[in-house]
């Protein structure tokens, strides 16, 4: 009925058990401080989640739509120029509507942020999710642009909502700008030693992989199931409102229940030791 610790030292019955609960205690403290830092960073882990269901976006327009990206508007503004002088003026009427679809999108994302009390950042992931349902099920034979409509929304709202993180401006649906500061901020951390640089530039790097690693997954999903692999694309979705659940949870001085199981644990352990000094 004794322990032995780790050096074939015997312990005795209450000094093993209080060993035991020492480090049970331990490890709720250790789980208590990285949900801590899991909510302190909970901004860019969000930010990271949803830039990889932007490069998912990406690759997923890319290609199944004749290599239209539904993410940005430089290259359809100059499909639209390149159809305006070629005088095919019907292209260029789809054109112009994936530009106001596009822009609308932005447009409603900041009034709803801004004048209503929605949760906008838990509405984006239901608009996302409808976005590629609504691509999924767009009839075959129809133009490579107008099945893409629902992307050119749903991607810009995306936008409007995870447009930054931790004070950094960036965008969640492309990646030009976060390559180019993620490139910056490293120089200057290594000119300067500043650590403010080089967690920008942590921020920024890891924004760039999270991107490339959805424009993988989209890929992956596309080249396996096709059309239908715009279903993959919930699960990033998924996974990012489990990190808003798991966001809320109280951790300031433990749960209700940490904080009742941590003051048993005290009065056992002191019990305990109280047991050990009196022999």
């Amino acid at each position: 009925g004794e322990g032995v610790s780790g050096y074939g030292r015997r312990l005795l019955p209450w000094q093993f058990l209080r060993t035991v609960i020492h480090n049970h205690r331990v490890f709720q403290r250790m789980r208590i401080t990285m949900r801590k830092i899991f909510q302190k960073e909970l901004d860019m882990i969000l930010h990271w989640n949803l830039t990889l269901v932007g490069g998912f976006l990406g690759t997923y327009a890319i290609l199944l739509h004749a290599g239209n990206f539904g993410s940005a508007q430089t290259g359809n503004v100059m499909e639209m120029a390149a159809a305006l002088t070629g005088r095919n003026f019907a292209e260029v009427g789809i054109r112009f509507l994936a530009f106001l679809i596009f822009g609308s999108a932005i447009v409603i994302s900041y009034l709803l942020t801004n004048f209503t009390k929605l949760d906008m950042r838990k509405f984006v992931l239901w608009v996302d999710a409808a976005g590629l349902t609504v691509t999924a099920l767009m009839p075959e034979g129809m133009s490579a642009v107008v099945s893409l409509y629902p992307i050119f929304f749903c991607s810009a709202f995306q936008w409007g909502s995870y447009s930054g993180a931790s004070g950094y401006n960036s965008a969640s649906i492309f990646t030009t700008n976060n390559f180019k500061q993620s490139l910056l901020a490293w120089t200057q951390y290594i000119l300067t030693k500043d650590s403010e640089f080089r967690r920008k530039g942590i921020m920024y790097t890891m924004t760039v992989l999270s991107f490339f690693a959805g424009a993988c997954i989209g890929c992956v999903s596309v080249y396996t199931y096709g059309v239908y692999g715009a279903f993959v694309g919930f699960v990033p979705l998924i996974v990012a409102r489990v990190f808003m659940y798991i966001g809320k949870i109280p951790v300031e001085n433990g749960t209700p229940e940490e904080i009742e199981e941590e003051a048993e644990e005290a009065l056992e352990e002191a019990t305990l030791l109280e047991n050990d000094q009196k022999l």
